[in-house]
């Protein structure tokens, strides 16, 4: 997740509506809310990378070969072809999994990586409702794209696009340049 300032409203007026330590807020500059709309479960399907390839192809060939002690160099390279002959889970897309609780905390997991965070939305006077979520701890394990990355204190702000299972996070206030589109998981 990568850190983006789209919204008219200011980064530091978002963010100092977030409580601390389930401190209350005596006054917000902005109306914010936890919206139960976006509540629940949510999965984002990542287009895969030379990387996440990469490291598909090195677990691969580790699992088929069962020697994690070779470099990269010194393993066989495998195909395309053979890639896709590889158990579903490998061949899967990189899958992150959003978790948006109704008391304005969220949690995510992608690969070995989780976060953990808090979120708010907020409707401005024209255009798509904001969403800004801030990032308080990640584990700083590797994700499911190759990528290890702290994102701890990192803030996300984007235009949030829903409508019943399907959530879109946008760079503009009508919704047209969409960079993230999230699936809900249904139980």
């Amino acid at each position: 997740m990568e850190p983006l300032s789209v919204a008219s409203v200011t980064l530091a007026s978002i963010l100092a509506s977030l409580p601390a330590n389930n401190e209350q807020i005596s006054h917000s500059n902005i109306t914010t809310h936890i919206s139960p709309a976006i509540a629940g479960q949510w999965v984002l399907d990542l287009p895969r990378t030379q990387k996440m390839m990469d490291v598909i192809q090195d677990n691969a060939t580790e699992e088929m070969t069962g020697d994690s002690g070779t470099s990269v160099s010194e393993r066989r390279r495998y195909s395309t072809s053979e890639l896709t002959a590889l158990p579903m889970n490998a061949q899967n897309q990189c899958k992150e999994l959003y978790n948006f609780a109704a008391d304005n905390e969220m949690w995510s997991v992608s690969g070995k990586e989780w976060t953990y965070g808090r979120y708010l939305v907020t409707h401005p006077d024209e255009g798509l409702p904001i969403i800004a979520i801030q990032t308080i701890h990640d584990n700083n394990e590797m994700d499911c794209s190759g990528n290890q990355i702290d994102q701890s204190g990192e803030a996300v702000i984007a235009y949030l696009k829903h409508d019943n299972n399907q959530m879109q996070w946008c760079a503009d206030a009508d919704g047209v340049d969409c960079f993230m589109h999230f699936e809900r998981v249904l139980p």
